[in-house]
């Protein structure tokens, strides 16, 4: 029996090398934005849960909700 020697093959070459980033800081919420607060609340509800999924989601919406009269470019 032969195997291909494409990587990801049965008995292949292995591919190229993956470069893996260190994680984002959780951003911080924008003082006196009642939407800030309540995502990073929840986000502490989630992370006490080990729900990194709902951290991640809290962190989107921190990041990437607009304020009256200024960009948000977190």
């Amino acid at each position: 029996m032969t195997y291909d020697s494409k990587p990801g093959a049965p008995g292949g070459a292995q591919g190229g090398a993956v470069h893996v980033t260190l994680p984002r800081l959780d951003p911080e919420p924008v003082p006196g934005c009642p939407r800030c607060a309540g995502a990073a609340a929840q986000r502490a509800v989630y992370r006490r849960a080990g729900d990194l999924s709902g951290v991640s989601d809290c962190n989107v919406d921190i990041r990437h909700h607009p304020h009256t009269g200024e960009q948000d470019v977190r």
